[in-house]
């Protein structure tokens, strides 16, 4: 079973005046065979009457980890649509550092 906690929200003033909505959540799955958490994470965009979503699954066992990747999507406010690259972006330069 899968579990949703939401970490972070932001309020995007576009140039247009309308306000866009980002949703930061951390997603936890434990495998049947293992029995371990995974972490993921999961972005939701509301802008107008649209909602947008996109979802990484089983990104580390470190519920650190994917917390601090969490708090960098937020802060840079990233969309849905850029979060796989970036999220795989950000596991590369943390695999790197060990």
């Amino acid at each position: 079973m899968k579990e949703l906690k939401l970490l972070c929200s932001n309020d995007v003033i576009l140039e247009d005046e309308r306000i866009m909505k980002l949703d930061y959540c951390l997603t936890e799955q434990v495998t049947e065979e293992q029995g371990v958490p995974y972490y993921g994470i999961r972005i939701v965009k509301h802008l107008d009457d649209l909602v947008e979503s996109e979802e990484e699954l089983g990104v580390s066992t470190s519920k650190e980890t994917v917390v601090s990747i969490i708090k960098k999507l937020c802060e840079f406010e990233v969309t849905p649509m850029s979060m796989i690259e970036i999220v795989d972006d950000l596991i590369t330069q943390e695999e790197l550092v060990y």
